[in-house]
Formats: structure tokens, sequence, C-alpha cells
């Protein structure tokens, strides 16, 4: 998600610029070095494993949720481990701090026994302006490349470069994809970093899931379209690594100090105590099974997206299977702008029966307040229509979290899940807003799994429960009300809750601009 002051100078500024320059680097896509997914032998630790697990599940795949953030770590760093083959990575956000630099190293000594590693992040998400990242681009097993990038990589020529080329700037890749050996993937809401993880003072309540089986070719497919795709720029022609300060083996010196350093870490502590790892490598998680297919974006939705019709979009897919809904629809999205179109939807579906339960952020738990004053005014129209509203309370989940992560901090939504009936669910990258349907470009798995489907239903009850979120309604005087039951009772507010006066004004007079479009 584009933070609050890049959207804000976007939108002050894109009057007075024209878009005559050229930020691209240019480049002639047809002499990058090509390639495609790589799978591993049947004989492989992990092909072989996951082989053995599919073998009787008649063309089901098998899926293993990931609701906190240490186990989506641990699940990330299980995989990178044991891959034999190839690893291909594709993040939006990829930070150089504690999990980011642990990642690194383990995708470093992956490359040096012999695996081929890819990674694709994207160039406003992820700010890569450190030569060392095309020191690490010059092992011969490992590439890395930038989506949809402006030359410039640091400074006022870049900001200049991002706002003169806006209509493209504006289209970034928000999918979240992790393929090891073509066997087995992860996907979902989170990052890599550590706020992702659930290592910093902000605690992102997310979804990750891990699956085997007949939906990873589908993966490995839509990663090879974008690592194709003209906006995947070599890293090497966007930084020079002659200017790094240090080579290859000075890089993998500073990081195993840095290993060494963080030895007393929580992170490095669950990675040896951890039974993840190896449970998903022997068969000791227990996957559930199920039929799954692929909800993907093309790469087009960027640089085509002039000529690119509605119906390639993700959320064409999408609304259908929404709308499909019989008996309940339970939504957890972290940034929630439905637009007259999804009120209408959702007030619908409740005409017909449906009980519609959606879950976002309050105004003291979103990342990005601009996006809140796009949702705020939708909240009544959804409560008339029957819907039912919560928002994250910014306690949710701390006192699990005690046990492992030292310190105060602030829970945050991040989830993008749906849950449909008794059988569909949805686990992505995709909000339920404009910029998630119209300008970025997302993933999604749809599994048709009761038991995935019952896992979910249970989690967002436990995220809605009064120590979790406010319950939003309409008093008697059609005003809003925010309550919350808790074993010391109820808690109740009649303005954005945890909240100050200023805050409440600012997403006011932000709620006036007219651009639900971007958010």
């Amino acid at each position: 998600m584009i933070t609050f002051s890049r959207r804000l100078t976007f939108l002050v500024f894109i009057s007075l610029l024209s878009a005559a320059c050229q930020s691209a680097p240019p480049y002639d896509p047809q002499a990058r070095t090509q390639s495609h997914t790589l799978v591993a032998p049947q004989d492989s630790l992990l092909a072989g494993s996951v082989s053995q697990l599919t073998a009787s599940q008649e063309g089901q795949s098998g899926f293993y949720l990931l609701h906190d953030g240490l186990s989506a770590f641990l699940a990330r760093i299980a995989l990178i481990e044991s891959a034999s083959t190839s690893l291909d990575l594709q993040y939006y956000i990829f930070s150089n701090d504690v999990t980011g630099r642990i990642i690194i190293s383990r995708l470093l000594s992956a490359a040096d026994r012999g695996v081929r590693v890819r990674v694709l992040v994207d160039d406003l998400g992820t700010r890569v302006d450190n030569p060392l990242v095309a020191t690490l681009d010059q092992h011969p097993n490992i590439e890395i490349r930038i989506f949809n990038p402006v030359a410039s990589r640091r400074g006022l020529s870049r900001n200049w470069q991002i706002l003169t080329n806006y209509a493209r700037s504006n289209h970034r890749m928000h999918n979240k994809l992790l393929v090891a050996d073509g066997t087995a993937i992860i996907t979902g809401g989170r990052n890599l970093g550590d706020a992702y993880f659930s290592s910093t003072n902000v605690d992102f309540q997310d979804i990750d899931i891990f699956a085997a089986g007949p939906i990873v070719p589908m993966a490995s497919d839509s990663f090879d379209e974008y690592w194709s795709y003209p906006a995947s720029v070599p890293v090497n022609l966007l930084l020079n690594a002659s200017e790094a300060e240090m080579d290859l083996d000075m890089l993998r010196q500073t990081l195993n100090e840095f290993l060494i350093e963080q030895q007393e870490s929580e992170f490095a502590h669950a990675l040896r105590t951890s039974t993840l790892g190896t449970g998903l490598l022997n068969g000791n998680i227990p996957l559930l099974w199920g039929h799954a297919s692929l909800l993907v974006d093309t790469p087009k939705k960027v640089l085509e997206h002039r000529d690119l019709p509605p119906s390639f979009y993700l959320g064409a897919d999408l609304k259908p299977i929404l709308e499909a809904a019989r008996t309940r629809l339970k939504i957890s999205s972290a940034y929630f702008v439905p637009g007259d179109n999804g009120v209408a939807l959702f007030t619908a579906l409740e005409a017909d029966g449906v009980q519609v339960q959606i879950l976002t952020n309050s105004l003291s738990t979103t990342d990005v307040a601009i996006v809140h004053s796009g949702y705020m005014d939708y909240r009544k129209p959804l409560l008339r229509g029957g819907v039912e509203l919560w928002e994250l309370r910014s306690t949710a989940g701390q006192q699990k979290r005690m046990h492992w992560f030292k310190g105060k901090s602030m829970a945050s939504l991040h989830a993008k899940t749906m849950v449909i009936d008794d059988r569909l669910s949805v686990v992505g990258s995709v909000n339920l807003d404009a910029r998630s349907i119209l300008q970025n470009t997302e993933i999604a798995l749809v599994i048709d799994s009761p038991a995935i489907n019952q896992q979910l239903s249970d989690l967002f009850d436990l995220w809605v429960a009064g120590d979790s979120a406010w319950r939003v309604q309409l008093d008697d005087d059609n005003d809003l009300l925010w309550t919350a039951d808790t074993a010391q009772g109820q808690l109740s507010e009649t303005h954005d809750p945890e909240t100050s006066a200023w805050a409440r004004f600012k997403t006011w007079l932000l709620s006036w601009l007219p651009i639900d479009s971007q958010i």
C-alpha cells in the first residue's frame, strides 16, 4: 500500500507536471536472460515429501493456514532451506531489516549450494538503491528484477520521475508469492519485513497460506508471466555493483556476523527450536485438502491498462464468486473502500438472506489514514442495508503475542480473506478498494475446502470478539456507535475510538478529496 505522504504528493502535484520525460531505463527486454520455473526431481527432499502427501488426494491441493507472524516467517525459511532446485520470490515490499536480512542470508546460502534464485520486487514498495543488491545479483545463481521502475534510485530526481510518469508509476505490483522447487508455495497478505512477522511495535493481523499440489503450477506460471514481462527490469541496469562497498565474499561474511549478533533474538530462537520446518517436510503438518483455483491479475494491467478490458482484471473474476454467496459472507479487508457498487453488492446479498460480516481497520489501527477517509462515508449505507461491520481495536491479539514479543505494540489489520458459505474461501493480497481492483496487480487463491472455510470462519470470529474489534452500529438517532463486549464490561464510544479530535478532523478533511479511484 502506498504511504499517505506519497499519495498526497501525487495528488497535489500531478496537475502541475507533464508526463513528458522517459523515466524507465531504456533496454531491450529480449536481451534479458530467459528463464522459467524449475521443478525439483521427485527424489529431492521437498518434492518427494509433497509427492507422497498428494499421491492419494485425487487432484486436490493441500493447504496449511499461517495466521501468526512467527509461523509465517518460519514456513518461508523452511521452504528456502529445503529447496534443492529453484526459489522464486515476488513481493511488493522486501525490507532491509532483521527478518529481511535473515531471508537474504538464507537465499544466498541456497544459491551457494546450487539453487537458482529469482527475486522480483516492486519499485515503489521496495526502495532498491543500495549497490549491494547489484552485488547479490552478480551471483551466478541469483537474478533480481525490479518491477515497473524509474531510472533514478534516490533523491529529487527519483521523485520527479515518479511524478512526471504518474500514469505508469501509479500502477504497482502488490502480489505476494514464494515458490519453492516448483513444488510448494506460500501466498497471502504478508510482505517480507519485521512488521509482517510480528517483530515491531506494529503487529499486523494477517493471513498467509502454504499450498502444495495442482495449484502450484498455476502459481509458477503466474510468476513466469511477471518475470518475463517487459516491466520487470534487471537490477544491473539500475544499480552498478562496482559502486558497492563489498563483494560477494564480504557480503557473506557480513551476513554471517549479523546472524551471530541475532543469536539471542526471538526469531533466532524460534528458528532453532521450531518444528514447523521439519513438519512441512516429513508430513507431520496437518494439511487440509481441497480443490483450488488461482485468481491473478495480468501484468499488462500496469503498462497496457488503457487497452485492457475490465474483464481481464482479477476483480471481474472475484465479483461473481461473492455474488454466488447464499448463506454467509465474512470479509477481512485491511483497506476497505467499497464504493457505491460495493455497497449495492453487499446490501443486495443481505436482502437475499446472506449474512454479510465485514472486518476492517479502525482509524486508530489503519496505517494509511487517507484510506479510512475514503471508507468512512460508506459505513452508514452498509449498516442501513443490514451489513454487520467491525473495526479492529489497537489491542487485538496482544495477550497471545506477549509470550514471545517483548514490549508494547499496536495491532493493525493487514489480512485479505473471504469466507463464502461453508465451502469456499479466498486468501490473497486483494483489498476491497479501488487501488487493488483498478490500479495494482494482485493474487489470490480460491479454495473449495470446508475445513479451510471453517478455520477462516473461526479466525474471523476471534478477530471480531470484543477484546479485538469494535462493533459499529447505528443508534436510535441514526448516528454511529462503537461497542465492545469485554471481560471488564461493555465499552461504548460515539466517535472513532482511541483517536484525537485532530486526527478525526484531518480524516474528515481528506474525505472531501475526489480520490476514491486512487485508494
